[in-house]
């Protein structure tokens, strides 16, 4: 139980890899606020969390707007009084060529992408801040490395998160906050069938040297390193999780 007495703050918790993230810290004995769009599903996170024998909440937010992002946090202080561990991983992954997108499609991406990191971390610095400590952990891409036809704002964005990640290490490392990003490899989530068939998606996702099929579980692993003690002087890194699909 090395999160316990902890408060953790998951957005894009109610699915894919955010739910595997909220479960994995629930399981380390930390509370959780499972912050998402989607409040019923994340109503039923909060149930397998309890189910687990720890306290979860759920909270409707949507993370591109400031008015939603402050509610969320006065309803994780009003509930636990205190945040340890932010995993920022709400986003989007809209797909377009750069001539024919909207702007609307750029914007939405990067409002929620990036904007969401942004507003987020902002709301919860402070409290971390009084308390000279805290991790916040970021779902960048290995997109934001290699780019990928057709989603330019999804890389935009992801290796936005990159520098924001960088920056904001340097601001708040004095007062014990570590910031650090997990760079996914191609997983099997409901993201990417939105553009692919089965046949496809596992054809990719077994391509890698391992022959492993990235699965949410196996981001857990990297999320807990990063918010334990055992993390402690490690800031402003992007972790790339992806069995070898791609390596700097």
């Amino acid at each position: 139980m090395r999160l316990q007495g902890k408060v953790a703050v998951v957005t894009g918790g109610a699915q894919g890899i955010g739910r595997a993230i909220a479960l994995g810290l629930g399981r380390e004995g930390a509370k959780i606020v499972v912050a998402d769009l989607q409040a019923d599903k994340a109503k039923n996170v909060v149930d397998e969390l309890q189910a687990l024998g720890t306290e979860g909440h759920p909270a409707e937010v949507n993370v591109a707007n400031e008015s939603s992002v402050k509610r969320l946090a006065n309803v994780t202080f009003d509930r636990f009084g205190r945040v340890d561990i932010l995993v920022n991983d709400a986003g989007v992954y809209l797909k377009s060529l750069v001539v024919e997108m909207s702007e609307e499609l750029w914007d939405r991406t990067i409002d929620i992408n990036l904007g969401g990191n942004f507003l987020c971390s902002r709301a919860f610095i402070p409290s971390m801040r009084k308390q000279k400590s805290g991790r916040i952990i970021s779902i960048a891409s290995g997109i934001a490395h290699y780019g990928a036809k057709e989603f330019a704002p999804y890389a935009a964005s992801k290796a936005a998160i990159i520098g924001f990640v960088k920056a904001l290490a340097r601001e708040v490392g004095a007062d014990g906050i570590t910031v650090n990003a997990i760079c996914p490899g191609a997983a099997n989530t409901a993201m990417p069938r939105t553009h692919r068939t089965e046949e496809e998606l596992m054809a990719r996702l077994r391509s890698n040297p391992l022959g492993h099929v990235l699965e949410p579980e196996d981001f857990v692993g990297p999320i807990l390193f990063l918010a334990s003690d055992a993390a402690s002087y490690i800031t402003g890194q992007a972790i790339n999780v992806n069995c070898g699909s791609y390596m700097i």
